[in-house]
């Protein structure tokens, strides 16, 4: 029931918004807010619903960067951390775990809607723990990209191809102990559920508008391809494979634009490459692997609904769309996350993002819900 509601209030507040007072509007988010409950959500789709891509995995695998990071980085030597406040401020207990958020990330309602456990961070997991858990494990690094050196200049972090290693490792050392034959393991791996989140980091490190976006967005593709077919190769058959988020509409980014609050167009047109190219080649790898399924996410254009127009700085919805709840005050300096001095926002729900490159727990909710809800978001590739 709280899912219904969540959903039909979502559907609701865009309908209403242009016909109240500023200050009806401010109490509506509030009981809006109230309704939603995002950290007790129900983990079941309606009655009637057909769950989408299936469902009954046995195990969700997480490859990803600081979208889905559940905390690998906290075991890295790195500045990219958020296992201090206030990260973390509206999880489960409302302590920091090292998520780049104040709540749950698309991850956690991916494995909520497929009624799987959160899926835990690798680096923060004991050797013993690793033989006992067959629900799925999260290799996900905040910085970190496709290209190998993408990221390292903050730190150290996984990328995709070392993300990929330590999933190989998981089977060699923990899955097959736990499945003693071939074919046992053979069949919790093709069944389970893979989602990657990854490529951005590599635009925001490397990309300039000096460069062929078509040649970056090849270059990018490849690689992040054959890491895709080495899954394959493993035994992974089924993918959830977000594109990119619009990286010139966030708050790091119109900081700098001109008019100030602006979307980088010219960005968003080049990561738009990036994506309509994934998206055909989901298509023919679907037709090369006919054994395979593949759900591609839209995040882009979910962020940029969200985000509104382009030339518009003033958030023109109910919500915050241009300024993160922390810092509380941004100048568009050059770190992207906050630091265990920073103010935040006594109310992070009425932002969508919540620091300046990581939305909020409730942005991420309305992912969910335009997901596996209105079903806008994901779509089962066809050959």
């Amino acid at each position: 029931m709280v899912y219904f509601i969540s959903c039909f209030l979502s559907l609701i507040l865009n309908k209403i918004e242009m016909v109240l007072p500023s200050s009806l509007k401010t109490c509506l988010l509030l009981l809006f807010i109230c309704l939603l409950n995002v950290s007790t959500i129900s983990s079941k789709p309606l009655t009637n619903e057909t769950v989408l891509f299936g469902g009954k995995f046995p195990a969700l695998y997480v490859i990803g960067d600081s979208l889905v990071d559940s905390g690998n980085n906290n075991h890295l030597d790195t500045m990219a951390k958020s296992n201090f406040p206030p990260y973390g401020s509206d999880f489960e207990g409302g302590k920091p775990t090292g998520r780049f958020g104040n709540g749950k990330t698309i991850a956690d309602y991916i494995a909520i809607y497929y009624e799987l456990p959160l899926v835990p961070a690798y680096m923060g997991l004991s050797e013993e723990q690793k033989n006992n858990i067959s629900t799925g494990i999260n290799y996900a690094s905040a910085t970190c990209g496709i290209f190998p050196d993408t990221g390292k200049t903050v730190g150290e972090c996984l990328s995709l191809s070392v993300q990929v290693d330590l999933f190989k490792e998981t089977i060699d050392k923990n899955l097959k102990k736990m499945f003693k034959t071939q074919p046992e393991l053979s069949k919790h791996l093709a069944e389970s559920l893979f989602m990657t989140a990854i490529g951005v980091n590599d635009y925001s490190f490397f990309y300039n508008k000096t460069m062929d976006a078509n040649d970056f967005a090849n270059k990018l593709l490849h690689e992040f391809f054959i890491q895709i077919q080495r899954l394959h190769g493993l035994g992974a058959r089924k993918f959830f494979i977000n594109n990119l988020k619009p990286l010139g509409c966030y708050p790091n980014i119109i900081a700098h634009t001109v008019p100030r609050g602006s979307c980088d167009d010219d960005l968003n047109l080049a990561v738009s490459i990036y994506n309509a190219k994934l998206r055909r080649s989901l298509t023919q790898l679907k037709q090369k692997f006919s054994n395979t399924s593949f759900l591609h996410s839209d995040y882009f254009n979910f962020m940029l609904g969200l985000r509104g127009p382009s030339r518009n700085h003033a958030s023109s919805n109910l919500l915050n769309t241009t300024s993160p709840c922390c810092p509380s005050v941004y100048d568009g300096g050059a770190l992207t996350f906050c630091s265990a001095n920073s103010s935040s926002c006594t109310m992070p729900d009425k932002h969508i993002f919540f620091d300046p490159f990581h939305p909020t727990q409730l942005a991420n909710f309305m992912y969910a819900i335009g997901c596996f809800q209105e079903r806008k978001i994901c779509h089962v590739v066809r050959a």
